[in-house]
């Protein structure tokens, strides 16, 4: 009887034995899996790899519906997000290297393509400033605006648009095109440069780059989850508003 018992002991005892080295085994898996996740993803940071994935992901991510009209209508002008304004060794109020990149390349694309620019945000000033010095005229300004969703708004209430080649940089685009869509206006993407360059052989740039990325990933779910309880509705601004520059506003992302 007692050596029954024994046994039975014993194989409770090896059975139990055998599910603790199972969860070990699964804990120890999960461990490495989820180590090495995370070492790639730090090592990622610093070089393209990372923030190449986050501009893809959020360049298919689906837009909110926008009107037929909107959608079968051509472009007819050219909309550049300000990036930011900054100040100069004189402390003279400049625009900032993500403005500049894209005001350069909203003046590329005109010089394909004359459409009327709409100039969004209190950079408006500036951005129109330099166009008129590179022999482009054809502005229309909205000073309003201080960020992503404003511009989106101001812009509808400054003039009619339904379709718009957009201008702003890649990591920026999903966002800004939402917005638009929000406001019923189709945008065709075009991408302005960053002020420094990918590449694996400079890990500081490619993590600065990887910030911007991370950056649009919380306010694109902020956007989504939380609306923005700073974004001013169009009725709360008059044209007069629309039209009278900001003066020394400065903003870095928006």
């Amino acid at each position: 009887m007692a050596s029954m018992w024994s046994k039975r002991l014993w194989r409770h005892y090896l059975r139990s034995a055998e599910r603790m080295l199972k969860v070990f085994r699964i804990i120890n898996i999960t461990f490495l899996l989820g180590s090495t996740i995370i070492i790639v993803v730090l090592l990622s940071l610093f070089t393209p790899l990372f923030s190449r994935t986050v501009v893809y992901v959020l360049y298919h991510l689906p837009l909110p519906e926008i009107p037929e009209t909107a959608i079968n209508s051509p472009p007819t002008a050219y909309v550049i997000l300000g990036g930011g304004l900054t100040n100069d060794n004189n402390n003279q109020i400049i625009l900032n290297p993500y403005s500049l990149n894209r005001v350069r390349t909203a003046a590329t694309a005109y010089h394909d393509l004359p459409l009327p620019i709409v100039l969004s945000g209190a950079e408006s000033p500036w951005l129109g400033q330099w166009l008129n010095e590179h022999g482009i005229d054809e502005l229309i300004s909205e000073n309003a605006s201080m960020n992503t969703c404003e511009n989106a708004r101001f812009t509808a209430k400054r003039v009619a648009l339904r379709h718009v080649y957009l201008v702003t940089d890649s990591y920026h685009m999903a966002r800004a095109r939402r917005q638009f869509a929000l406001n019923g206006i189709n945008s065709t993407p075009i991408n302005a440069p960053l002020p420094v360059k990918r590449d694996w052989s400079e890990p500081a740039q490619n993590l600065s780059h990887s910030r911007r990325a991370v950056y649009e990933i919380a306010a694109y779910l902020r956007d989504v989850l939380r609306p923005q309880l700073d974004c001013r509705r169009a009725e709360d601004i008059s044209t007069q508003q629309l039209l009278t520059p900001r003066g020394k506003a400065i903003k870095t992302f928006n």
